[in-house]
C-alpha cells in the first residue's frame, strides 16, 4: 500500500512495460480510502492516498496524478476547493467526486464537465473502475 506519509515516487510499471495509470484517492475516511487503494492496486493502478485536501495538494505536488478520487466534504480543504486548486494549473484533469452528499445546485453544476464523473457513497467499485478507465480513454 502506497500511503502519503510512505509514497516513493516514481512510476509503477505493468507486467507489459507500460507505466501504471497514477490514481489520487482523497477521502477522510480512513478504512474505505485504504480498501479502495487496494481494490485499484489490485486491478493495475498506481496509487497514493490522502486523507484532506491539503495532504492531496501535497501529494500531486510531488507525484502527479493522472485522475484524482475526491470526496467533497473533508477537514482542513474540502473536495470543491481541492478540484478547483488542482485544475488552476491542470484544466483537464480527470476528477471521480465520491459524495454522501451534493447540498446544493451550485455545488452539482460546479463538479459538472467533460472530465468529472460525479458517484454517489455507498460507492460501487466496479462502477468506479468502469469510470476511471472512461476517463483515461480506456
Amino acid at each position: 500500500m502506497i500511503g502519503i506519509d510512505s509514497m516513493t515516487g516514481g512510476s509503477a510499471a505493468t507486467t507489459d512495460g507500460a507505466t501504471a495509470p497514477h490514481i489520487l484517492v482523497v477521502d477522510d475516511e480512513v478504512v474505505a480510502t485504504m480498501a479502495l487503494e487496494r481494490f485499484l492496486e489490485r486491478r493495475g493502478f498506481r496509487v497514493t492516498t490522502a486523507f484532506d485536501g491539503r495532504q492531496a495538494l501535497d501529494a500531486h505536488a510531488r507525484d502527479a496524478a493522472d485522475v484524482v478520487v475526491t470526496d467533497m466534504r473533508m477537514p482542513r480543504l474540502g473536495g470543491r476547493e481541492l478540484i478547483q486548486a488542482l485544475r488552476g494549473p491542470q484544466p483537464e484533469l480527470p476528477v471521480v467526486v465520491v459524495t454522501g452528499f451534493l447540498s446544493s445546485d451550485d455545488e452539482a453544476a460546479a463538479l459538472v464537465g467533460p472530465h468529472t464523473a460525479v458517484m454517489t457513497k455507498p460507492l460501487d467499485p466496479e462502477a468506479l473502475l468502469r469510470t476511471l478507465k472512461g476517463l483515461l480513454g480506456g
